[in-house]
C-alpha cells in the first residue's frame, strides 16, 4: 500500500469505512461485496481492484479497527509513569472502546461464532497488536521486568486474553472498576512473583 497515491488511499479508506458500516448493518455472514461498493458509491470493479475477496476486505477492516484501538490504548497511558495507573488507564480505555464498538456489538448479538477467528486467533491481528501494546507499556513502566522478554510476553498475553474475554462477555462492573481491579491484581500479584517456568 506504500506505493498508493493519495487518491487511491482515499478510495481504499472509503471502501474500508463502507465495509464497516455494511457489516455493522448486515453482519459478516451476509456481508455482500455489492452492498459495500454501493455504500462507498463506487463500482464493484473498483472494490475488487483493492480487495480481491470478501475475506481480504474483512481482514483489512479488522486490522484497521484494531489499529484504532491500539492507538487509543497507547494514548491513554502515554503520560502515566506508574505501571499500575498506566495499565489501568489502558485497560479502561480498551474496555470502553470494545463495549461501545458497533460492529462488535452487532456480532455479539447475532453472530457470536464469527468472533472466534477475528478475536481469539493467537496470531490474528487483534491478539498480535494488543499484546504488543501491553508488552510495550510493561517494558517502559516496569523496570523489574523490562529485561525479561519471556516474562513480558507472558504478562502481555494474559492481559490480552483477559481483554478479549471481557470484550466477548462483558462483566457487570463498569470498565473503570474492572480496569482498577485487574491492574492491581496483575501488578501486585503477577509482577511481584516471577515463577520459574520453562520458556
Amino acid at each position: 500500500m506504500a506505493d498508493e497515491t493519495p487518491d487511491e488511499l482515499t478510495i481504499r479508506q472509503r471502501l474500508i469505512d463502507a465495509a464497516l458500516t455494511t457489516a455493522t448493518t448486515h453482519g459478516i455472514a451476509k456481508l455482500s461485496m455489492g452492498d459495500v461498493a454501493k455504500q462507498a458509491g463506487l463500482s464493484r470493479q473498483t472494490l475488487y481492484r483493492y480487495f480481491p475477496s470478501k475475506e481480504a476486505l474483512v481482514a483489512t477492516v479488522v486490522l484497521s479497527e484494531t489499529s484504532k484501538l491500539v492507538d487509543r490504548i497507547s494514548a491513554a497511558s502515554v503520560d502515566l509513569d506508574d505501571p499500575q495507573q498506566a495499565l489501568s488507564a489502558s485497560l479502561c480505555t480498551a474496555l470502553q472502546v470494545l463495549r461501545s464498538h458497533p460492529l462488535l456489538d452487532r456480532l455479539l448479538r447475532t453472530e457470536p461464532d464469527a468472533l472466534v477467528p477475528i478475536l481469539a486467533t493467537d496470531n490474528g491481528p487483534v491478539m498480535v497488536h494488543v499484546r504488543a501494546v501491553v508488552e510495550s507499556i510493561v517494558a517502559e513502566r516496569t523496570p523489574d521486568v523490562a529485561d525479561d522478554p519471556v516474562g513480558r510476553r507472558r504478562f502481555a498475553d494474559v492481559v490480552t486474553r483477559l481483554l478479549i474475554s471481557y470484550a466477548v462477555s462483558a462483566p457487570d462492573d463498569p470498565p473503570e472498576v474492572v480496569a482498577d481491579y485487574v491492574s492491581n491484581f496483575l501488578v501486585h500479584g503477577a509482577l511481584a512473583v516471577s515463577p520459574e517456568v520453562p520458556s
